[in-house]
């Protein structure tokens, strides 16, 4: 299974916290594979067919990550639309992402490069240091 890349745990984290009702200060870890949340209650995967909540925090995690990669907000609605979303739903999507001040956007990409530090290895036990018994 490819594992996620930093913008997709990115705007999954983001997403999720802005659809649950979670803040900043909340403890929020999208896992490495990209569709599973972790927060001190423990482990959810977010399933986009599993329920509206769940779809809806999918659209606004791809909407973010396009906007992140240059697209107009304009233009993400425009997409939405095309392919299939109601005018409500995209609309809802649209003005969230438009309300979204500067520091917040900048706060996103912070958080894009604190999962990019993430390098995946396993965290192993510390070794004894030579010489010490």
């Amino acid at each position: 299974m490819p594992k996620a890349t930093p913008e997709d745990r990115a705007c999954l984290d983001y997403a999720f916290r802005v659809v649950v009702g979670m803040n900043a200060e909340d403890e929020v870890i999208a896992l490495r594979d990209g569709l599973s949340i972790a927060t001190r209650n423990g482990v959810e995967k977010v399933d986009a067919s599993s329920s509206t909540t769940n779809a809806l925090i999918h659209v606004l995690a791809q909407a973010m990550q396009l906007h992140l990669g240059g697209v107009n907000l304009g233009n993400v609605r425009h997409d939405l639309l095309t392919r299939g979303m109601g005018v409500k739903a995209a609309n809802r999507v649209y003005d969230h992402l438009v309300d979204l001040s500067v520091e917040e956007w900048d706060r996103l990409r912070a958080r894009v490069r604190w999962y990019a530090d993430d390098n995946c290895r396993p965290i192993t036990s510390a070794t004894q240091a030579s010489g010490v018994s």
